[in-house]
């Protein structure tokens, strides 16, 4: 089942990397936009390419990860596109995050941590049903 891991070029290369490998170790295949298409450097000129090239990185997906701890603005809109083809999304935040009503009404399952390593086993639980 393919995971498209959303994040922000403010998320560093070490964090984004530690996601991709908790996800893949969950039972995933991992897949990171910013890692795999752009190579953790801008590619992209046009706007417009940017986000058709993640919706068709969405479609090939089988679900959406997004971590809603901080304010996501780009990552709020990947995972809006994935509600709107019809895609499964995993919420994560940090315990104590409070969530807004349209999250509630995106995400499929919502998983808090204290520590991100903590998503692990929600992700696989995920993978059993």
């Amino acid at each position: 089942m393919r995971c498209y891991i959303t994040s922000s070029f403010g998320d560093s290369k070490e964090e984004i990397e530690k996601l991709c490998s908790i996800v893949k170790s969950a039972g995933f295949e991992d897949f990171s936009f910013i890692r795999d298409v752009e190579n953790y450097q801008k590619v992209f000129d046009n706007p417009e390419d940017l986000m058709k090239r993640s919706e068709d990185e969405i479609k090939k997906s089988d679900v959406l990860l997004i971590d809603m701890t901080n304010k996501p603005t780009g990552r709020a809109i990947e995972a809006g596109m994935a509600y709107s083809l019809g895609k499964k999304i995993i919420a994560i935040m940090k315990s104590r995050t409070l969530m807004k009503d349209t999250t509630k009404g995106i995400a499929d399952v919502v998983i808090e941590y204290d520590e991100i390593q903590d998503i692990s086993n929600g992700l696989k639980e995920i993978l059993r049903k």
